[in-house]
């Protein structure tokens, strides 16, 4: 591992991918321990796996693959990061932006849709004006994302994603490697995209699944425990250890660390046994004041219950509203 990062850094410092036009961004090592690991202007540049990275403090996680054609984007980041995301991607690689996929409709996978679309030249591939070859870059969504989009505040403009998709699944080439967009329909949201990169065998999760937290049942966006589970299910399914349950596919997470196989399968068991002491306490009639009481997810509430945006009261609460109808 510490070679792959040593490798990075020196992609990272080489001379030629130090200019900018105004100010040369501030290149510092993360830690004395890991001082291969780089934060460019705040953002963390981690490599994944082969021609794939992850931005991390622009918000949410970023996924960058890069290769002959340019630059795809899995996800833009919080409004009012895109400088500093795009700072740290110009550490990495000088070719443009060719292609962007958000992965639902928060606010901090879409923030910096339309500056990202901005700094390509515009929108080019379905369902955009027509322009000349190599310039510009595809956007793509799921249906019910760019649905919630136009909803107030809404994104207007180049800032909605051009190409939409209604269907289980799309799937395109980019940079000579097959990518497929599985849509997750009732998980954290209606609207919920998985990306994966078959070459360099890699998931993209969005907020299906984050290391930080519980993940977010969004039940005023169609988001459901079961649909949560099913999509946790789904990405179990297109991944694959190299040995002993480690290694392998590489999994970037919506919020939180790189992952494998291992982390999401620990993560489903563990939604899991909490909605089916939730399940079981709603058949017995108790109250979600009793259930909140009664701590089904006690053992878990301290690695995954700490948000202030999003506690394990808050989930507990969502997962009894879906089963206590």
């Amino acid at each position: 591992m510490k070679k792959t990062l040593a490798g990075l850094v020196l992609l990272l410092l080489a001379p030629g991918a130090r200019g900018r036009a105004q100010q040369a961004p501030t290149v510092t090592a993360l830690t004395a321990e890991w001082p291969e690991i780089v934060r460019v202007d705040g953002i963390e540049i981690l490599r994944v796996q082969k021609d794939i990275y992850m931005l991390v403090g622009g918000g949410a996680n970023v996924t960058a693959q890069v290769g002959s054609e340019g630059v795809m984007l899995v996800d833009a980041g919080a409004p009012g990061q895109t400088a500093k995301i795009l700072a740290a991607l110009r550490h990495v690689t000088k070719k443009p932006l060719r292609y962007l996929v958000n992965t639902s409709a928060d606010l901090d996978k879409i923030g910096g849709n339309a500056d990202i679309v901005k700094a390509a030249g515009g929108v080019s591939g379905p369902g955009a004006p027509d322009r000349p070859a190599n310039v510009g870059i595809a956007t793509f969504a799921h249906e019910n994302a760019v649905n919630r989009m136009m909803k107030p505040p809404a994104l207007t403009g180049d800032a909605l994603p051009a190409s939409t998709f209604f269907t289980p699944r799309k799937d395109f080439y980019a940079n000579g490697e097959a990518v497929q967009l599985f849509h997750e329909p009732k998980a954290h949201t209606d609207g919920d995209v998985i990306v994966f990169f078959r070459g360099s065998d890699v998931v993209s999760t969005g907020d299906i699944f984050r290391t930080d937290s519980y993940p977010v049942i969004d039940a005023a966006r169609g988001g459901t425990i079961q649909g949560e589970l099913n999509a946790l299910n789904a990405i179990l399914d297109i991944t694959v250890p190299e040995r002993n349950q480690m290694g392998g596919t590489r999994v970037v997470p919506g919020h939180g660390r790189i992952c494998n196989e291992a982390d999401v399968l620990e993560y489903r068991d563990m939604l899991t046994i909490i909605r089916d002491r939730v399940r079981d306490m709603t058949k017995k009639n108790m109250t979600l004041a009793q259930v909140k009481a009664a701590h089904p997810a006690l053992e878990y509430d301290g690695l995954y219950g700490t948000q202030k945006d999003w506690t394990g009261e808050m989930f507990l609460e969502a997962v009894y509203r879906e089963f206590a109808r």
